[in-house]
This record gives C-alpha cells, structure tokens and sequence, in this order.
C-alpha cells in the first residue's frame, strides 16, 4: 500500500496524510446521527420497560446534539472537501508542471523511444486517474478504514457475538476483492496499452493526412485507425464484463451484513441474551457501516484499476536526466576526440570521429545521405549522449555541462522548421521577448522573409497554423532562420538551411550566412556543395567517419569522395527531362 502510495503522489506520501484525517473526521461525523439514533432508540424504550422512566431531559439534549451536529457537519465537510478535493485538484495541477519540465529535460533519444501516443494518452488519462485517486480512491479507505477499526473494536467489546455478526462478511469480501483487483490491474494495463496505440493511430492520421489523400490512401489508412478503435473498445468492454461483473457480486455481499446482522440479533433476541432495544440499536448501525464496508471492498478494486497510469507516470518521473552540473559563460567552438555513438547496441552512426570547429569560421558538413552528419550536429546539441570518447566545449566535455547552459550558447536551423501556432512576431520572439521591432525586422530582411511578411494581410501579427501549415516550406524555413540570427549567441548549427528555397532567395540567404558567419561559429550541414565553397572547413563523411577534411579547392583537387559528388552535382546541373 505505501508503495502505490509513493507512486501516485510522485514520492511525497506526506500529501496523503491531510486529506485522510479530514475524511476521517468527515466519516466520523457522518456517523453521529447512527449513533444519536441508537441512544434515542433506547431512551425512549426505557419508556416501555420497567421502571417505565422516560429520560427528557436526555432527549433533550439529543435533539440540540442533533441540531448542533448539523452546523458541525457542514463546517467538517467544507474543510474536508478542499483538503481532498481542493488540495488533489492543486497538486495534481504541479504534477502535470513538474511531468512537463521532466520532458523538457530528456533528450531526444527519451521520445524516440516510445509511441507519440503514449506521452499523450499519459498526460490526458493518467493525470485524470491520478488525480480522482489522490482525491477519493486513497484517502477514502485509509480514512475509513481507520473509522472501521474504530468501530470493530467498540463493538466487540460491547458484544461480541453481534460484532461477528456485523464485520465477519468484511474479510471474506476483502479476499474476494484482492482477487478481483488483480483481474482489474491486468484488464486496465490492457485497455491503457489499447488507448495508447489508439491515440498514436489518430496522431499519425491526422499528420499523415496530406500524404494519405495525395495517393488517394485515406480508406487504407483510415483502416489502422478504426483496427485501434475496435481494439479499444472490446478492452473496455471486456474489463467490464469482468472485473465489473465480479465487482459487482462482492459489493452484493457486502449488502448482506445486513439481513445477516438482524438474523443474528434476532436468533439472540429469542434466546433472552439481547434486549430489543440493543437489537434496534445494532440495525440502526449496520445499515451505516454497510456503506464504510462498501467503500473499503470498492475502493480495493478501484485502486488496482488506477495503479498502471500511477506506474506509468512514476517510471517517467524516475527516468534519469543528463547529468552535468558545469557552467559555461560563452562557448564558441568544438572539439571532437574520438567520439563514438549508436542509438540501438552494435549498430554504430558515429565511429571515432575528431575534428575541431574553429572560433568565428564556417565548418561545413556534406557526404551521403546516412553519413552521419545530423546526428553529429544533434551531439553537439546534447540532444543524445555519446557512448565513447569527448566533445570540448572551452575545455569542457559538454556531458559534464548543465544542458541549459549549453544551449544558451547555441542557435540551431533544423531542416524540418517548426513552428507554433500563433503569431510570426512570436514565433520570431521565442524565449525572448526583450527584442526589439528594430532587431526583429533586421534579421527577417537578413533571412530574405521581410518582405513577404510585410505583404501579408496582418504582418508581423499574422497568426499562422500548427507547424507553420499556412506557409510554404521556404517560407517557413526562412522564419526559422530568422529565428535563429535574432537569439545572439556564439555558436550557430544549420541542418541544410537552405533546402527548401528558391535559386533567388537561396542565394540571399547563402549571403546573409556569409555575413553571419564573421561573427559567429557555423557548423552546416550541406547537400548542395555549392552553398559551402566558401567555408573555411568541409568535414566530408561516410559511413560515420571523417574521411576527408579541407577547404573546397583542397578536396576538389583530391580523387576523393568530396570530387566525386563536387562532379556529379555539376553533371546534373545540365540534366533535362526529355518526353518521348
């Protein structure tokens, strides 16, 4: 119990320790009026008994109790409601920050790792899970619990025979539920396995619409979609036809303590051993504890059902960040020595690499697709962790430097943009809303996009879609780049930046980089050697080694891999389609 404890409140078990007092006292109180019953039941039978006294100044008394239990009541319940309710909604709410700034943390390799949805599936279900469970499902049965032991013992002191007779169905009821419980954990593991798949099947439809309609596949795709929902639906369906079915039949026996409580009281009743008034008494109790019992039997089952979304977040939360505590003020080059690096055991990208990036020039990289090189550009990143040799940063290997500082040093230009949805100026701004109109509309002209964002209907504020869907792939790309130039830092990394431009606005930016790069270090991942003729370095790799190093007239002049593409591009240059 203290395990899945742990689990649900992120290991801060003290969390629980509030709420459950209040419920208890909440339960408690609940169990006055039971109890001004049973002494009422008896004061007025002592009117019909000898010495045929009738207490009315207890009856009195009762009835104020009675009155003032009503305000007691109210004030219980409000407190309680907000240390349950009120703290669970709270609490839960700094969960999902804290679950957010742990995936802000983990490296690239952490999301290659899993299923788009199940990151999502988690923060939408399981945080809901977690929550009702940290607001019902674990204070209740502690505090009840509690109230129920309480209970247990008074009345098995008072009489024994009728304790038995009141509490005696509770275990067996609790064994059967233990036993349905771990039919209940292994059903909701199934149906959360089913969720996640189900939600990556819509994220993929939906991302992969414009390719689905473009070959005319929206029927084939759609069916792993509907396969997903199908799988989902019989999973529900099945965990409830089981462990609710079961669920069910115990919480019927429960009910029984009852009928059990006045057979007993009755068969004692006849014998002479129990007054009428003790007999009344025991029902009156028995009808309320029926429903601590139910709580304790259901909340058994409920709690297994909720333990997989606890596990699930409590294994994210445990999963190890990148270590790393140095600082670094300002970090304007690399150093590579025999670096090594693999995503998947025996499968090598990297393979003993080393190679320095000089302060202030431009150091390209070019080479097949597969080489390796944007996976050296995403090491210097920290986006992955090298399994072998270093990567200096002003002396530092940047494994043993904080992520965020080495960040702050870098600017990058995935081949891929990204951006929000929301307005160009924020996209332009991001995580930096110091600069200025002055600045911002610099590094557009630099980038080569100002002039078509001043063309649009709302300029600046324009508010585009999702990823940038409202604009063209180079019109995104030069936002991006534009992006990049307004975050002043020393170091800039270029996966291909100008991919998705035209010959006009190619040229533009290759010069606005030529001009970024005198103040800046520049490591570019290149394609079209054209772009880096004039970099001060070209890294030329294959098979996730360096293989030839130098400027472009250097390796041009070699019979090497470099000349050989330096020749086939200039070949296709001069290539036309032909039509039969």
């Amino acid at each position: 119990m203290f395990k899945m404890i742990r689990k649900f409140t992120f290991h801060k078990p003290k969390e629980i320790i509030q709420p459950t007092v209040w419920l208890f006292l909440s339960q408690a109180c609940s169990m006055l009026p039971a109890v001004l019953a049973y002494m009422a039941i008896y004061t007025l039978g002592q009117a019909f008994v000898p010495p045929y006294t009738l207490d009315l100044q207890l009856l009195i008394t009762l009835a104020a109790i009675g009155l003032g239990y009503l305000l007691l009541q109210y004030a219980v319940e409000l407190v309680s409601y907000y240390f349950t309710y009120g703290r669970a909604y709270s609490d839960t709410a700094k969960k999902r920050v804290a679950y957010i700034q742990k995936l802000r943390r983990q490296p690239l390799g952490f999301f290659s790792s899993k299923e788009s949805g199940e990151l999502i599936s988690s923060f939408a279900n399981d945080f809901s899970n977690v929550e009702y469970t940290l607001c019902y499902w674990l204070p209740y049965p502690i505090g009840v619990g509690g109230l129920l032991v309480i209970s247990i013992v008074w009345i098995g002191i008072y009489d024994w025979r009728m304790g038995i007779a009141m509490f005696g169905m509770l275990p067996i009821c609790a064994a059967i539920m233990f036993g349905i419980a771990r039919v209940k954990e292994k059903h909701s593991r199934q149906v959360m396995a089913a969720k996640t798949h189900a939600a990556t099947q819509i994220n993929e439809y939906l991302h992969g619409m414009k390719d689905l309609k473009a070959y005319h596949r929206t029927g084939d795709g759609f069916h792993a979609l509907e396969t997903a929902m199908r799988k989902l639906r019989d999973e529900s369906l099945k965990e409830e036809a089981v462990a609710g079915s079961l669920s069910t039949l115990c919480s019927s026996l429960v009910k029984f303590i009852v009928p059990i409580t006045a057979a007993v009281g009755l068969y004692l009743l006849i014998g002479g051993t129990l007054s009428v008034l003790d007999f009344a008494g025991f029902l009156v109790l028995a009808t309320k504890l029926v429903e601590a019992e139910l709580m304790i039997v259901t909340s058994i089952s409920a709690l297994r059902g909720m333990l997989p979304s606890g596990e699930r977040l409590d294994k994210v939360m445990a999963t190890d960040e990148p270590t790393g505590k140095e600082q670094i003020e300002t970090g304007n080059s690399y150093s590579f020595e025999n670096v090594s690096f693999h995503y998947a055991k025996g499968q090598e990208i990297i393979q003993g690499v080393s190679f320095d990036t000089p302060s202030g020039l431009l150091t390209a990289l070019v080479g097949p697709s597969g080489s390796g090189k944007s996976t050296l550009l995403r090491l210097m990143a920290r986006f992955w962790d090298y399994q072998a040799g270093h990567i200096w940063m002003n002396g530092k290997d940047i494994r043993e430097v904080q992520t965020d500082s080495l960040l702050s040093n870098i600017s990058m230009v995935m081949q891929n943009a990204y951006l929000f949805r929301g307005t160009i100026r924020d996209n332009l701004c991001f995580g930096n809303e110091s600069i200025t109109e002055e600045q911002m509309i610099k590094a557009c002209k630099q980038a080569r996009c100002h002039d078509f964002i001043s063309a649009l209907p709302e300029g600046y504020d324009t508010v585009i879609g999702e990823g940038g869907a409202t604009l063209s792939g180079g019109e995104r790309q030069r936002i991006s780049l534009a992006r990049a130039f307004l975050k002043d830092v020393p170091i800039l990394l270029l996966d291909e930046p100008t991919a998705s431009l035209d010959a006009d606005n190619e040229a533009m930016v290759q010069k606005a980089l030529d001009e970024i790069s005198k103040e800046r270090t520049v490591i570019m991942i290149a394609h079209r050697l054209k772009t880096v003729r004039s970099a001060d370095q070209i890294l030329v790799l294959q098979d996730g080694k360096i293989i030839e190093k130098g400027t472009h007239n250097q390796l041009a002049g070699q019979k090497g891999l470099y000349a050989r593409l330096w020749g086939l591009q200039s070949q296709a240059g001069d290539y036309t389609f032909k039509q039969s």
